[in-house]
């Protein structure tokens, strides 16, 4: 068995985990780590707060996705945790681009068209014309965004209907 990488424990109980390994997971400053124990074992990686609700999630995504007969994501700041709609499969587990993981952390409701549908996936294209962008954000806490991905001009209803299932989440989540 290897040993890995080793630290020590600073006097506050933190470890430093290498710049390396940062990297290589796209951890970034802020991100929120699961820390679990097993045994004389501790298990650390990303925290995504959609897990917690992750049934919630897709339901209402796939109710919205038949609603408007479009594909509706929720994401995490770097990846799609949630894929709903004709193309689910093409998203699911996809990554995000680090120009759409900033949109994603500006925590702004947009409206994605043209040139920048470019690269929003890692590997993937987007199927779609617009992608209208919803943050959810709880206590203050960024948690991620649900995406709806539309051939057409995303009408004011389609909007709403997308607002309204971000704050689901966000109320499920408090």
């Amino acid at each position: 068995m290897s040993a890995g990488i080793v630290r020590r424990i600073d006097e506050l109980g933190r470890i430093v985990i290498p710049k390396e390994l940062r990297r290589t997971m796209r951890l970034k400053e802020g991100d929120e780590m699961e820390i679990a124990a097993d045994g004389d074992a501790i298990t650390l990686r990303k925290y995504s707060g959609f897990e917690s609700v992750l049934a919630a999630a897709k339901a209402v995504s796939r109710l919205l996705a038949e609603a408007l007969d479009a594909d509706v994501l929720f994401v995490n700041p770097e990846g799609v945790s949630v894929a709903e709609g004709k193309n689910k499969k093409k998203y699911a587990g996809a990554t995000l681009s680090d120009d759409f993981q900033n949109t994603v952390r500006a925590r702004k409701q947009a409206i994605l068209h043209g040139e920048q549908l470019r690269g929003l996936l890692v590997g993937r294209e987007i199927d779609a014309t617009y992608v209208v962008l919803e943050p959810v954000v709880v206590g203050g806490d960024l948690v991620g965004a649900a995406a709806l991905l539309l051939s057409t001009l995303p009408s004011d209803i389609a909007r709403a209907y997308l607002h309204f299932c971000a704050e689901l989440i966000e109320a499920a989540l408090t």
